[in-house]
């Protein structure tokens, strides 16, 4: 296989198909999101204690097989491609477990929980694999800031992108597929996207191999497991970066968990959160194109302040009209193309992190880190739900209750300030981040000069 050298400058193709060819993952991981706990409680009839403790203790087991992916990107490799191997590998197994996810096995109460449980932490760890492997070959294919930036950017378009289809096409597809049988228009639903999924992924391997090779990205020993975990906690720019994103998404994630009890109470109208929901994913495709734009003509700290100050100033503005659904509305859209901003950084800021781990352990750990990508939102999502509903104990929230004044004042500020101190967190931390685009050119040509040292 012809190995292509490293150039300042990647094709658009390239870029466009690696990047978002993932759509078919996102559209995956949003029907899980939205339709897993569904289907669990009104198809198969579980009840919803036994779902929330089913899919907490799953979600708990996802997010420490995170590093446990990328440890294994990083230590097992392929003759086909070293990274890349794993998108050939890991999105048929996904498609298998998550399809299996939605199906009734109908074992018996105990027997089937047990199923269940061990299904979604299959599919999720085959999950964790395919997004180590992609996040790990973005700084293999792409060389210079700006191209990674790009890769970020239309990763981000690529999830926006997914979001809004599903918005679109999830419900009358489950209609038109399963006719009076609900449950057989879940599972042909979820088997078509968890199809393109592995479509999608396929393509961006196939893209990919011609900058992979077994021997890509080889710097010097290979840490154990245990080693690259530890990164987790000792490489300062890592732990910042983590603890940073965790914050930024958790303003996010916060505003959606709350959003439905303030269109309940407060807007009342279902037209009214049909309308929220739709701005906020057509203001975060908006929002990846502008931070592209930013991120090209200033630093990645800039762009994340630019963009994390433009969602804090306008969920504080928000507060102040909560009573007024509509502006309410087109706040928090213009607040949701603040945090998309930001979105199109992440995979930039990792691979970054990638290359300083690298030079200063002179180890093999970029497949470790970037795999830490999905890490901020897998904690943001935990963290976000139980933040809202302590929040919500904590204002005396009973539900169907009447609505009163101080009911939709208490809602109104939940959903905006509780977020905002979120964004603030963000706003800190990301100053102590110590990698400046300067910094990262140098350790690139201190990597380079050691490597054509040992060789």
């Amino acid at each position: 296989m012809e190995v292509i050298a490293l150039s300042p400058k990647l094709k658009s193709s390239i870029i466009n198909i690696f990047s978002l060819g993932p759509i078919g993952f996102f559209l995956m991981m949003n029907f899980i999101g939205t339709y897993y706990s569904y289907f669990l409680t009104d198809i198969l009839k579980i009840s919803a204690a036994t779902v929330g403790t089913l899919v907490l203790a799953s979600r708990v087991i996802d997010t420490f097989t995170v590093p446990v992916a990328g440890g294994m990107v990083e230590k097992i490799h392929f003759p086909w491609g070293r990274y890349s191997g794993w998108l050939w590998l890991a999105p048929p197994i996904s498609t298998l477990f998550v399809t299996l996810m939605f199906t009734n096995p109908n074992f018996g109460h105990t027997a089937t929980i047990i199923f269940l449980g061990a299904i979604y932490i299959l599919a999720h760890m085959s999950i964790n694999l395919t997004e180590a492997a992609h996040y790990a070959l973005m700084p293999v294919i792409a060389y210079s800031d700006e191209d990674r930036v790009l890769l970020s950017a239309r990763r981000a378009q690529a999830m926006s992108a997914g979001s809004l289809i599903f918005g679109f096409v999830a419900v009358p597809m489950i209609a038109a597929l399963g006719g009076n049988d609900e449950g057989r228009g879940l599972f042909l639903t979820v088997l078509i996207f968890s199809l393109l999924q592995l479509a999608g992924y396929w393509m961006a391997a196939k893209v990919s191999m011609p900058f992979d090779t077994k021997d890509t990205g080889l710097t010097g020993k290979q840490a154990g497991l245990l080693e690259m975990a530890g990164q987790i906690f000792k490489n300062k720019p890592l732990a910042i970066l983590i603890v940073a994103e965790v914050c930024r998404w958790s303003a996010s994630l916060i505003v959606m968990n709350l959003s439905v009890y303030y269109f309940k109470y407060v807007a009342i109208k279902p037209v009214y959160f049909t309308a929220f929901l739709t701005s906020r994913s057509v203001a975060t495709m908006a929002g990846t194109a502008v931070g592209q734009y930013f991120a090209r003509r200033t630093s990645k700290v800039a762009t994340w302040n630019i963009g994390t100050g433009i969602n804090l100033l306008l969920l504080v503005i928000a507060w102040f009209f909560y009573s007024n659904p509509p502006l309410f509305i087109v706040l928090h859209a213009i607040a949701a193309v603040g945090h998309s901003i930001v979105m199109t950084l992440s995979a930039a800021f990792l691979a970054d992190v990638a290359e300083y781990t690298e030079w200063k352990t002179k180890a093999n750990a970029r497949g470790i880190v970037m795999s830490l990508g999905s890490l901020p939102v897998k904690i943001s999502m935990a963290l976000a739900g139980a933040v809202a509903g302590y929040s919500l104990s904590l204002v005396g929230y009973v539900p169907d209750t009447e609505t009163t004044h101080e009911l939709a004042a208490a809602m109104g500020a939940l959903s905006t300030l509780l977020p905002a101190v979120f964004a603030v967190l963000a706003l800190v931390l990301i100053r102590f981040y110590p990698l400046t685009e300067h910094k990262v050119r140098i350790i690139r040509k201190r990597k380079e000069r050691s490597m054509r040292n040992q060789t």
